[in-house]
């Protein structure tokens, strides 16, 4: 059975024809100034996992399969964590990162605003080569440096081709000066609610403008912070903080509200950082 996703593209028209199967609801095509708009009514499809209530992270490692959520293996190693006591490590070069544009294509998957990014970029670890797969937004931020949360965090997930391994940069926000990458994402508007999307293929945009600092960060072994929370994923959280506006910061959280996952236990690993003055928090 399809269904149609709630999807608004801009800069070029919809081409052939569309042939749809709706269950439960009634197909509407629309035209606005900003796009073309089709919408197939509410999302069918149901969430898999939320922040709060009985789908949220306290139940996440009940379901089969996710069971790594519950954070009670003897190995394990949860993320966010908080960030502090780090140990400062001279061997840490910058990161191996090459980004290029991709056309503008945001979701929303009932979970965060996501980007799906073309084949091409990618970060190298130790020698293997990461693909960029998508970034994605989290409000608050996820990790907190020295007990405290940032206003935002955005994930730029990065897969091994050959394993199940992930390489995760992360790029922490704080309340300033307007920013010009999420201006761009801001100008057409974002996905605002579980299913839509904002397709503009003219628009090109690069991670890269999203991201201070590359050769400052901190890094540690984790897991992703969504089901089913696999412990493959090396994080790189940047140092350095990128801003946003009041007003920027408000349109994100109006559609995430809060989709960050609580902090998960040390377990007595060790954060390394590149060399820099204020490592030692």
């Amino acid at each position: 059975m399809a269904i149609l996703r709630n999807r608004r593209v801009i800069g070029r028209p919809l081409v052939g024809t569309l042939a749809f199967v709706i269950f439960g609801g009634l197909l509407a095509l629309g035209e606005t100034g900003r796009g073309t708009v089709l919408s197939a009514g509410a999302d069918t499809s149901a969430a898999e996992f939320a922040y709060s209530g009985d789908n949220g992270p306290g139940f996440w490692g009940e379901t089969s399969g996710w069971e790594a959520c519950a954070a009670t293996s003897r190995t394990q190693r949860q993320s966010p964590i908080d960030i502090s006591h780090v140990v400062v490590d001279r061997h840490l070069g910058a990161l191996q990162l090459r980004l290029h544009e991709t056309p503008l294509a945001l979701m929303n998957n009932g979970h965060t605003i996501e980007e799906e990014y073309e084949p091409g970029s990618s970060l190298t670890v130790n020698g293997v080569k990461y693909g960029l797969s998508q970034f994605h937004f989290h409000a608050l931020s996820e990790h907190t440096v020295a007990g405290r949360h940032a206003a935002m965090e955005l994930h730029a997930v990065f897969a091994d081709p050959a394993s199940d391994n992930k390489a995760v940069v992360g790029q922490l926000f704080v309340i300033g000066r307007a920013n010009r990458f999420l201006a761009e994402l801001l100008t057409h508007g974002l996905p605002a609610k579980s299913g839509d999307e904002v397709h503009v293929p003219s628009q090109l945009i690069d991670v890269a403008g999203a991201l201070t600092n590359t050769s400052r960060y901190y890094t540690y072994s984790g897991s992703l912070t969504t089901p089913p929370c696999t412990e493959t994923v090396t994080w790189f959280v940047l140092r350095e903080y990128a801003q946003l506006s009041g007003e920027q910061f408000d349109a994100f959280r109006h559609i995430l509200g809060n989709d960050f996952r609580p902090l998960q236990k040390r377990a007595g690993r060790t954060i390394r950082s590149t060399g820099g003055e204020d490592e030692q928090r």
